[in-house]
């Protein structure tokens, strides 16, 4: 059965009509957002980062009744800049307390995987459970915010990569499958291969940094956000889109 999903990443969200770096981030977010509902997806995927920089309860406040009001299924990772209990309490999610928010959905026929790699590692317990999950669904698709390798991207590989990943990439590319990682938290959209491991990063609704800078520098791009579609015979499709703010979005690559 086709798929279709909107992926959406790091808002870093302020008070209404506050700036971040001289960005309207609220405006760029509700762009995208009224991009995205355009493709008539069958879901969202948001991979963390709904804060801008300290977690702030009353962002994720004002995000629920905005998410609720989709009408469509919605899944949330948490990124380096939330707060697992503030979204857990606000989004009624799994588990408890600050545990880390994860586990697999059901969309059609179809299973996903999240991982929560807020804090900068997969803890909690949650490579034991991935290592059984990847065996059981081999083909699904897999959404945390950190990318489990290094991208290329200077800055971001070298001040905040994800530690500690030799299980997790270990567990990723045990059994020689293909699999599609898709991830945030870089501000950069890229896909890099490694082996049999597709690793894609989602464009921003927030800010861009240069991608090929050692040291932190803004670029300046519109949000964007993934489309992925996966066909009735397996094909799969990732599209990225770019949007002004009046909405419109515009086409600029398949990957």
């Amino acid at each position: 059965m086709a798929l279709r999903i909107v992926q959406i990443t790091d808002l870093h969200l302020l008070s209404p009509g506050e700036q971040l770096m001289g960005l309207d981030v609220e405006a760029r977010f509700e762009a995208v957002l009224t991009a995205a509902l355009k493709h008539h997806p069958d879901a969202f995927c948001f991979t963390g980062d709904f804060c801008a920089d300290e977690p702030v309860r009353a962002v994720y406040e004002r995000l629920r009744p905005r998410f609720d009001a989709l009408d469509l299924p919605y899944y949330l990772t948490a990124g380096n800049h939330d707060d697992r209990r503030m979204i857990r309490e606000v989004f009624d999610t799994p588990g408890r307390d600050d545990e880390p928010v994860y586990g697999p959905v059901r969309i059609k026929d179809r299973t996903l995987l999240f991982l929560d790699t807020s804090p900068g590692i997969t803890d909690g317990g949650q490579l034991d459970w991935f290592e059984k999950a990847v065996r059981d669904h081999p083909e699904a698709p897999i959404f945390m915010h950190h990318p489990p390798i290094k991208m290329g991207v200077p800055f971001m590989d070298g001040k905040y990569p994800l530690r500690d990943t030799d299980r997790l990439v270990d567990i990723l590319t045990a059994d020689n499958a293909r699999r599609r990682v898709f991830c945030g938290h870089y501000h950069t959209p890229r896909l890099v291969s490694q082996d049999q491991l597709d690793v894609f990063l989602c464009p921003p609704t927030s800010f861009f940094i240069q991608p090929c800078e050692g040291e932190f520098a803004l670029a300046d791009h519109e949000p964007g956000f993934f489309l992925l579609e996966w066909a009735d015979g397996g094909d799969f499709r990732c599209v990225e889109y770019q949007v002004h703010l009046n909405g419109k979005a515009k086409k600029l690559r398949r990957r």
